[in-house]
């Protein structure tokens, strides 16, 4: 009889001090604190080359605040499943190249975290202060701290593609300029001429040049090749 009243006794404390801790864990300042540093540890995550202590710190806030609200009950099923659904599609972005999937499942974190619970001013209140927050931080780490985030290195280009570089966009046929070539078409006023057996798109400076003509190439621009008649 004792044994079974101990037993009993241990699980109701445990209840009431599980629901203590989820009261606490929900409570307005406590939330709030939680929230930001999900906010923030994710930002800082995110110009990190490595799992950071923020990244650590964001996860954990994460699960002690949904722990919070699953032990009162606050959790419904389509809040869950929208956690868990942005939670994979942010996972995934870390595999493949966009943003598209990170920003739905950010989205769908964040709209989760303000319908969580039966107090959506507060939950709003907190999101917003955290977003703030947030904005403040990712400002001070690009402008101040010059981060970058770490997982867009591999895939944005940032040698330069000038032609000083040695990058052309087109074939460059500038030395072309000065040379003298024939007609193979009327040029009226574009056609096509004839130069070391090379067939280039032309067009004529001025009127029409007939076919077999001489012509000399007076300008490149691009791909745009003008030429004018050879004088005689």
């Amino acid at each position: 009889m004792g044994l079974h009243t101990s037993i009993v006794s241990g699980a109701i404390t445990f209840q009431e001090g599980m629901y203590q801790f989820g009261v606490w864990m929900t409570s307005p300042m406590v939330s709030l604190i939680l929230t930001c540093l999900i906010f923030l540890g994710f930002v800082y995550q995110l110009y990190s080359n490595r799992i950071h202590f923020a990244g650590i710190i964001s996860i954990i806030s994460f699960l002690l605040l949904l722990l919070g609200f699953i032990v009162l009950g606050d959790v419904s099923a389509i809040t869950l499943l929208m956690i868990i659904i942005g939670v994979i599609l942010v996972i995934i972005e870390l595999f493949v190249v966009g943003a598209v999937l990170g920003i739905i499942g950010m989205g769908l974190i964040i709209f989760s975290l303000i319908t969580i619970g039966d107090n959506l001013s507060m939950m709003l209140l907190n999101v917003f202060v955290a977003l703030i927050l947030s904005i403040i931080e990712w400002v001070i780490l690009v402008n101040i701290f010059k981060k970058t985030i770490s997982i867009f290195e591999n895939v944005v280009l940032k040698d330069s593609t000038n032609k000083e570089s040695g990058y052309t966009s087109h074939n460059d046929r500038s030395h072309l300029v000065g040379e003298v070539a024939t007609t193979l078409t009327d040029l009226r006023p574009s056609g096509i001429i004839l130069l070391n057996n090379e067939r280039i798109d032309a067009v004529s400076e001025g009127p029409f040049i007939l076919k077999n003509s001489q012509v000399d190439i007076v300008e490149v621009e691009g791909t745009r090749v003008v030429v004018r008649l050879t004088k005689s």
